[in-house]
């Protein structure tokens, strides 16, 4: 017979082992699972109440749910690639006709730089640009770059619909079984059940608070874009707006990619002053919001320092990408969670052998 101790070290290395196998296989599905982790903690209180309504029938009223997150996630996008498709053929039909006049559309890049230079020229010296050349070996390159990216660019596309669609499958199920599911990690757990709670709440009031920041600083910053590009007079302001605020959830660019083209374009279609001031209003002011919306929204339901708050989702965002936008302050919660934990531990201990 083997000793207690020996049965112990055996279930653990093995375990370890196998969790590495298994850490290994589902790695490519880690994305789609903590999407859908992050969405079933948001809206399960909606599935409570779903839930409720299908008068118990968990089953069904998992379904609805994961339909209701699907319908919710899909409208809106389509609205906004429908109105963005209009305006992408309005300016595809602008930008035709002025390379049209220029005598094409190297030619019509070509006059647009010019401008640009000739307002530069008045600050540096720019006489030794070969602005022409450049502009035709780049169109060039990019031209060769399009076509032999057009198989990445599918395969890309159709990842994020398979990771679309197991997301779904997930979600389905973490709506069903999620709560049985906590119940037996918590179990797991060598804490007391009041520790447990203590723990799991705060991850799920962790997310939830970074799920307000992000959707914050996406409204934050649509509103400023929008009121930039209507003071530039730019047409459209609603719909760069809306497309401001959700490019905001992108990782290091987030509502640049909205600003900054509208910004350029300003500049290279002869309104300079006004392409420099989006340009300044995004750098200076849209781009700073998220440095000060998202931590003031999220340390006032997650005990944490902003500051420290701040650094955990820089660098979450560094290493995990986007998902670090949610890792990083459930990192960091959990640790001060743990902390407190051990120093209260640690104190109990203390004063029991103080007390004997």
């Amino acid at each position: 017979m083997y000793s207690r101790n020996t049965t112990i070290w055996f279930l653990g290395i093995s375990t370890l082992v196998v969790l590495g196998f298994a850490l290994v296989i589902t790695r490519p599905f880690l994305t789609p699972i903590a999407t859908a982790t992050i969405l079933a903690v948001v809206f399960y209180p909606l599935h409570v109440r779903i839930l409720g309504w299908a008068k118990g029938k968990n089953g069904l009223a998992s379904l609805l749910s994961t339909m209701v997150l699907l319908f919710a996630f899909c409208v809106p996008i389509l609205v906004i690639l429908t109105l963005a498709a209009n305006e992408a053929a309005n300016a595809a039909q602008y930008l035709t006709r002025r390379s049209t006049e220029a005598g094409g559309f190297t030619g019509f890049l070509a006059t647009m730089a010019d401008r640009l230079l000739s307002f530069a020229g008045r600050f540096i010296d720019v006489s030794k640009f070969d602005i022409k050349g450049a502009i035709t070996s780049h169109v060039q390159q990019t031209g060769m770059w399009v076509l032999g990216s057009g198989a990445s660019i599918l395969s890309g596309f159709a990842r994020v619909i398979v990771n679309s669609v197991i997301t779904l499958v997930i979600i389905f199920f973490m709506f069903r079984d999620g709560s049985s599911w906590v119940k037996s990690g918590a179990r797991a757990l060598p804490l007391s059940p009041e520790q447990s709670k203590r723990l799991l709440n705060n991850i799920s009031d962790t997310i939830i608070a970074n799920v307000h920041g992000i959707l914050s600083v996406g409204v934050v910053q649509g509103i400023l874009t929008g009121m930039a590009v209507a003071i530039a007079g730019l047409s459209s302001p609603l719909l760069l707006g809306l497309g401001a605020g959700f490019a905001s959830v992108v990782p290091v660019v987030g509502a640049g990619i909205v600003w900054i083209p509208a910004g350029l374009y300003l500049i290279f279609t002869g309104s300079t002053w006004k392409g420099i001031f989006v340009l300044a209003w995004g750098t200076f002011v849209i781009s700073a919001a998220d440095n000060v919306v998202r931590p003031w929204v999220v340390s006032g339901k997650v005990e944490l320092h902003p500051l420290v708050l701040l650094f955990f989702i820089l660098g979450g965002v560094q290493v995990f990408g986007f998902l670090g936008l949610f890792l990083g302050p459930v990192i960091a919660s959990v640790l001060s969670v743990l902390f407190a934990m051990f120093r209260t531990e640690l104190s109990s201990e203390q004063s029991a052998a103080s007390s004997a």
